[in-house]
């Protein structure tokens, strides 16, 4: 039973355990009405014992500690009392002023004690036993609490969370409150606080809504929302007829505040031919701009640099492989090798069964003995162990190798990689930053291989530079069409192609067969428009139905992908009922609004290069500890440890969307796809979801769903720069 809402005034009289890094403490407190001390924990920073504290927050029982207070909330007080002020003056918060000297200070000025320290603090040389040190000492660190005190209350009374007020507190200290008074968008610099928190605060304070400083924070904050969208640029006119409309900010202002953004250099203009061949006025923000220039820039640099190596006779070459390997391949996956050998740059597109995977690794077979440094890099540690175990050579993640670390990439211009032959594999993944850095440690003689599926979602990250480079027409390209006979024989196969050139995949012919044959597809379709019996059905599949007749494990073979994250067929929803359904009763912890359970699958959300996992990356939770909201993580590469602040980095994982799917593959996919979610039913969304299925695909909807996805081709095209950057090199196409 949770009491919400319950303040507490007291001592912090002994600190039984505490974490430096995110503030987390357990300790004694003595309450001014009580005789014993109880249990509180939580969230205080900047405390020491014996300290006065004000607390808000619940009493809860453990089963192990019992009553315990946990703090949501803190604020330092002075005592009152005059034992409560010999206490605290004899804290560890003024250091070098002893319980003695403390009560030579509070017997000369008694209950006044804290107002002469105020108001009169020359009164303090006065007192029997206090040098010049002590009182200089005592009076820096009255000044730094009642700062404290006064940011607090302040932060608090604009509208700031307590968690918030933490973070600003830490970075701007006493200076916290005339830098948000002066410009309360400036705390977008926080991690966490966004525009919107900051405009909030801003109307607390008495900011006009067509201020200059709301002016461009609104853009800038207009720009990063369609930076999440895909868009590396963005129309100039769109966006101010998008600002005004969205923020209430009068267009005219938006304009002289785009000049002077511009002017600042924290914006860039210029005019690029648009998706309809017009010219466009479009505007990015720097480091899209400058990350674009460069991948143009470094593509410009290793096309017209000499290789390391130089091949002769490819045709003789590849005829020797294919006599070495017992391969003979066919007429496009002859054109792809040929091409990596007379090229330094080539791209290699194609749908699952065209061969992708066996021209790598038939061209790894033909170069190793050739080429003494070979690299094999994908964007994620699920799509790098792939490629490793289908084509047998070690493969790693981009951040891997580049040697990325939390200050950022070790391999660059200057430190650039060593290998003479770079393949990149599910390159439509890669967006426009870490492709930037990808190449600009790219050696100029060397050659680099581009794989991937332009068919599929694009990257999640700003950018579309798979499909940009395509049709830049400046990089060879071979495209492969024709599906093997062994993939021919997959419905997942024969339905994503089908998917991919607009056809609606022909359930009859999978309940024909399976009435006739009797057996087991890789393919089934499920009518069902009811969205809560979408749900249930997913549920009855993925622990009952799949595990069963297919011997697969439900936790880690079976994934659900879904098009949102929100609704009833969205992954927050389905999550929950899956992890209720699965893992309801182990040992977890609480944070926000999500469960954390042992034995839980969850999803990294974010790169952290220290802890070498990266966004995207399953794993399962093997220990947590309640109490320090602690918890350990087993991935492929290892257990890893997440202390309380850094659990935002994790989501549960038992239903994911599609985007976040990219580059993974399942042995079993379950996809709900209904007309609720209209806004997301695209053509490529749905390839993308199909070609994840290895052994089982499963869709859940309805027909109309099925359709309107696949009649939607036209997804909505991303503004980027690539191509106008490369035409600016005067690279012009080759076909």
């Amino acid at each position: 039973m949770v009491e919400d809402d319950v303040n507490l005034v007291g001592t912090l009289e002994k600190i039984v355990y505490s974490n430096p890094e995110n503030g987390f403490l357990i300790g004694t407190f003595l309450t001014e009405n009580s005789a014993r001390p109880i249990t509180v924990k939580g969230i205080v920073f900047n405390t020491r014992e014996r300290e006065t504290l004000r607390l808000k927050g619940y009493w809860e029982n453990h089963k192990v500690y019992g009553r315990q207070f946990s703090i949501r909330e803190f604020m330092p007080v002075e005592p009152t009392s005059v034992e409560g002020m010999v206490r605290y003056l004899s804290s560890e918060v003024f250091k070098g002023i002893g319980e003695k000297t403390a009560q030579h200070i509070v017997n000369k000025f008694g209950k006044d004690t804290f107002k002469i320290i105020d108001s009169s603090p020359e009164l303090l040389s006065k007192v029997k036993g206090v040098r010049k040190k002590q009182q200089k000492s005592l009076l820096a660190a009255w000044d730094e609490q009642r700062g404290l005190r006064d940011v607090m209350t302040f932060l608090r009374g604009v509208g700031i969370s307590h968690s918030y007020a933490q973070r600003i507190f830490a970075k701007n200290g006493l200076n916290s409150i005339p830098l948000i008074k002066a410009n309360p968008y400036q705390l977008t610099d926080i991690p966490g606080i966004g525009f919107l928190t900051a405009d909030g605060i801003a109307r607390n304070l008495g900011f006009n809504k067509n201020s200059p400083h709301r002016a461009a924070a609104g853009l800038l904050y207009m720009l990063e929302q369609q930076a999440l969208n895909g868009h590396t640029w963005f129309p100039h006119q769109t966006l101010l007829e998008k600002t005004a409309q969205e923020l209430d900010i009068q267009e005219e202002m938006l304009k002289s505040t785009i000049r002077q953004l511009l002017d600042d250099s924290l914006l860039h203009s210029e005019k690029i031919q648009n998706i309809n061949a017009e010219e466009e006025k479009l505007i990015s923000r720097p480091r899209f701009y400058k990350a674009e220039q460069r991948v143009a820039e470094n593509i410009y640099r290793i096309l017209n640099s000499e290789a390391y190596t130089i091949f002769e006779g490819e045709s003789s070459l590849i005829d020797e492989q294919e006599r070495k390997v017992g391969l003979q391949l066919d007429p496009a996956q002859r054109d792809a090798v040929e091409a990596a050998l007379q090229h330094k740059v080539l791209i290699i597109t194609g749908g699952p069964g065209t061969g992708k995977t066996t021209i790598v690794r038939f061209m790894l077979g033909l170069m190793r003995p050739r080429i003494p440094s070979i690299g094999l890099a994908a964007p994620t540690g699920r799509a790098a162990k792939r490629i490793t175990e289908t084509t047998g050579s070690a493969a790693f993640t981009i951040h891997r190798l580049l040697e990325a670390s939390n200050i950022g990439f070790q391999r660059d211009r200057e430190n650039p990689l060593e290998q003479e032959l770079l393949i990149l594999d599910e390159t439509s993944m890669i967006d426009t930053l870490l492709m930037d850095s990808f190449l600009e440690a790219v050696p100029s003689a060397s050659r680099l291989i581009l794989v991937g599926d332009v068919d599929q979602l694009p990257s999640v990250g700003a950018g579309a530079v798979l499909l940009d480079l395509i049709e830049s027409g400046t990089i060879p390209v071979v495209r492969l069409d024709h599906i093997f006979r062994q993939a021919a024989d997959s419905f997942i196969t024969v339905n994503a192609h089908k998917v991919r050139v607009g056809n609606v995949p022909d359930f009859s012919a999978l309940s024909q067969k399976v009435d006739a044959e009797k057996e087991l597809l890789d393919f089934y379709f499920i009518k069902e428009s009811n969205p809560e019996k979408i749900v249930e059905k997913i549920l009855l599949m993925s622990t009952e139905r799949i595990p069963q007749r297919f011997e697969l494990d439900p936790m880690m073979d079976i994934q659900v992908l879904t098009p949102m994250h929100r609704g009833v067929t969205g992954s927050i929803h389905l999550n929950r009922k899956l992890q209720e359904k699965m893992n309801p009763d182990a040992k977890g912890l609480q944070h926000r609004e999500q469960w954390f359970r042992i034995g839980d699958k969850v999803m990294q959300q974010q790169n952290d290069y220290e802890k070498q996992v990266f966004n995207g990356d399953l794993g399962r939770i093997v220990s947590c500890d309640p109490k320090t909201k602690e918890l350990h993580v087993k991935f492929e590469q290892g257990i890893v440890h997440y202390q309380a602040k850094e659990l935002d980095q994790l989501s549960l994982a038992y239903a994911i969307t599609v985007h976040k799917s990219q580059g993974s593959e399942y042995s079993a996919v379950i996809i709900p796809l209904t007309t609720h979610h209209y806004m997301m039913l695209q053509r490529n969304l749905l390839y993308t979801a199909i070609t994840r299925g290895k052994q089982l695909v499963v869709l859940i909807g309805t027909e109309a769903a099925i359709s309107k996805a696949v009649e939607n081709e036209g997804t909505m095209r991303r503004f980027t720069g690539l191509q106008h950057q490369l035409s600016e090199l005067g690279l012009t196409p080759l076909f």
